[in-house]
């Protein structure tokens, strides 16, 4: 099994105290398929889930699980 080293797992759409959760795909081939589902949706560190509030971008890697991160980052 690889090596988990995401530090957001989970997102949620539109804005910061959505109520619309979600979780990020694991693999690289899964995230293009993600990404062209919401291409016009913004990720956020959801509030409801204890998150920052601040807004993600999505991280795409072959050589690891793909991640959210925050995009001031």
């Amino acid at each position: 099994m690889r090596d988990d080293r995401r530090q957001i797992q989970t997102a949620v759409l539109g804005s910061a105290d959505s109520e619309e959760p979600l979780i990020l795909p694991l693999e690289a081939i899964e995230l293009d398929a993600f990404r062209h589902w919401h291409e016009h949706d913004t990720f956020w560190c959801g509030l409801l889930l204890g998150g920052c509030g601040g807004q993600l971008t999505t991280k795409l890697y072959t050589d690891r699980v793909c991640s959210l991160s925050s995009s001031t980052s």
